[in-house]
C-alpha cells in the first residue's frame, strides 16, 4: 500500500469512500485506541467491513494473534464455544462505537504509537462449519499472501467486487490481492439482497469479482450483468463444472477465467486457467504453486502446502507424517484430469452405496432448461437414504412434466441406477448461505 498514492480511491461501500491516506489515517486511529497489553489475543468482532478491515491492519504487528470473526459466525450459537476456546484477552466490538472493549485500567498510546514488541501476527480463520463446529485455523502474514500478484501498475485497472465475507478465506485473499496491487475494492457483501448486490457491483464499474459457482449461476440466470465488461471471473469454494465454466466464458468473453482450489485448513491452493473443470493430472507428480499434491486411499486430495504448516489454533497439526493435509474433497481421475465429485462428508447412502451429491448436481445441469439444483438424502426405511432433487428451471421451460421426464431419462443414461433421483421437485429458488455456496442444510 505505501506504493499507492494518498488521494487514490481504495474502498467503495455502500456508505463511504476511503482512499489510500484516509486508510493510513485511520489504522493509526485504532492503534492509539490499543492498550498496552502482554500478548494481545484480540477477537475481531465487527460486522462493518471497512472498520473490520481498517483494525485488521491496524493489529499486524500489534497483536500476538486476532481472530476474524466473520459476521455470521458473530450470530451462531457456535461463536460463544469458540472465542472460550481461543482465549481472547481483547475484543474490538461494534457495542462500543468500534472501540476496543478492554480492562477499565488499562493505559492507551499517545501519540504515532510504536509498540513495545513487534509481533510476526498469527491470523485465525474460522472453517465453514458445515458439518459440525468450526475449526479455528492459524495463518501467517506470509501464508495468506502468497499467491498475491504485487503489481501496482496494473492492479489500478482492476476494480474488484467483492462477495464475500472479508473475514471468510475466500473473501480475504480477495481483500489482500486488491490491497497488494493497489485495486480498488467495491465492498458489495453487507448488501443484503442479491440484485442490490449486483446493482452496487455495476453501478461501481467494477471489473473483477470472485464467486461460487452457486453465485455465478444465479447471475448469468438474472441476466443482470448482461454485456458487462469483464477483466477477471474468478470460481471458487464449490466444484466448477464445464457448464458454468463454458456459460461464462461465453457471456464475459473478454474476461480472464479462473477457478481456483483453496481451504482454510492447507491455505491457498492453485489457480486453473485452461476453461476445463478439475486441474490436469500432471499436477500430481509435478505439483502446482509450490503445493504437493495427493490423492488418499480413500480418493480425497492430500495437499502439502509450501513453507506452511497448518495448525489448528492452540498448536494441533492438521497434517499426517508427511506433511499433508486431507481436504475432505473427493476426486477422481478422468481423461489425463483430476476432477472433483464434492466433499466426502456429503455422501448420500443408498443401500450401502455412497453417492456424491455434487456429482449428480453436475449431471442434471446439463439438461438445458435447468437453472440450478440442489441434491440431497431423504430417509428410506429400505434403502437408508434415497436420493432426492430440487430444482430451479428457466422460463424456457413450458411443459414441466415432459421436463421431469427429461431430467429423470438423462440420468439414467449418465448416472448409475442407485444415483438416479428417486424424486424430483421444481421450486422457485434454490438458496445459498452467507459463504455464497448452496445451502445444504
Amino acid at each position: 500500500m505505501n506504493k499507492v498514492d494518498d488521494s487514490q480511491l481504495l474502498w467503495v461501500s455502500p456508505e463511504r469512500q476511503i482512499t489510500a491516506g484516509e486508510l493510513k489515517r485511520d489504522i493509526v486511529a485504532c492503534r492509539k485506541l490499543f492498550p498496552l497489553t502482554d500478548k494481545p489475543r484480540v477477537a475481531l468482532e465487527l460486522s462493518d467491513s471497512v472498520s473490520a478491515l481498517t483494525w485488521m491492519l491496524a493489529l499486524d504487528g500489534f497483536s500476538e494473534v486476532v481472530f476474524l470473526v466473520p459476521a455470521s459466525l458473530q450470530k451462531s450459537n457456535d461463536y460463544v464455544h469458540l472465542k472460550r476456546q481461543f482465549q481472547a484477552n481483547l475484543t474490538v466490538s461494534e457495542s462500543l462505537d468500534c472501540k476496543v472493549r478492554v480492562p477499565a485500567k488499562e493505559e492507551y498510546v499517545d501519540g504515532n504509537p510504536t509498540p513495545a514488541v513487534r509481533y510476526a501476527t498469527r491470523w485465525v480463520l474460522a472453517t465453514s462449519g458445515t458439518t459440525g463446529i468450526p475449526k479455528l485455523i492459524e495463518h501467517s502474514t506470509d501464508s495468506l499472501t502468497k499467491t498475491c500478484k504485487v503489481d501496482v501498475s496494473r492492479g489500478k485497472d482492476f476494480i474488484w467486487g467483492l462477495v464475500f465475507d472479508p473475514f471468510r478465506f475466500a473473501g480475504l485473499q480477495v481483500v489482500l490481492q486488491a490491497l497488494s496491487s493497489g485495486s480498488k475494492l467495491v465492498l458489495c457483501n453487507r448488501i443484503e439482497s442479491f440484485s442490490g448486490q449486483v446493482n452496487f457491483f455495476r453501478d461501481s464499474h467494477a471489473n473483477a469479482l470472485s464467486a461460487t459457482p452457486t453465485y455465478w449461476r444465479k447471475l448469468l440466470m438474472s441476466g443482470a450483468l448482461q454485456g458487462h465488461v469483464f477483466r477477471q471471473v474468478t470460481l471458487g469454494g464449490e466444484p466448477a463444472d464445464r457448464s458454468v465454466l463454458n456459460a461464462l466464458k461465453s457471456a464475459f468473453p473478454s474476461a480472464r477465467v479462473a477457478h481456483i482450489y483453496a481451504s482454510t485448513e492447507a491455505g491457498v491452493g492453485f489457480s486453473v486457467t485452461d476453461g476445463l473443470p478439475g486441474f490436469p493430472q500432471r499436477y500430481l507428480d509435478e505439483g502446482i504453486a509450490g503445493n504437493k499434491l495427493r490423492i488418499s486411499d480413500s480418493g480425497t486430495l492430500l495437499v502439502k502446502p509450501e513453507k506452511h504448516t497448518p495448525v489448528i489454533s492452540g498448536g494441533a497439526s492438521l497434517t499426517n507424517a508427511e506433511g499433508f493435509v486431507d481436504t475432505g474433497d473427493l476426486v477422481e481421475i478422468r481423461g489425463g484430469r483430476v476432477h472433483f465429485l464434492g466433499r466426502d462428508s456429503g455422501t448420500i447412502n443408498v443401500g450401502g452405496n455412497k453417492v456424491i451429491p455434487e456429482e449428480v448436481e453436475s449431471v442434471i445441469r446439463e439438461v438445458e432448461g435447468v437453472g440450478e439444483v440442489i441434491v440431497k438424502p431423504k430417509s428410506s426405511g429400505v434403502m437408508g437414504e434415497l436420493v432426492t432433487a430440487e430444482i430451479q428451471i428457466l422460463s424456457s421451460v413450458s411443459d414441466k412434466a415432459v421436463f421431469k421426464n427429461a431430467i429423470i431419462a438423462h440420468c439414467r443414461r449418465r448416472l448409475e441406477k442407485h444415483k438416479v433421483p428417486a424424486l424430483i421437485w421444481f421450486v422457485a429458488e434454490i438458496e445459498h448461505n452467507s459463504t455464497g455456496k448452496i445451502n445444504r442444510t
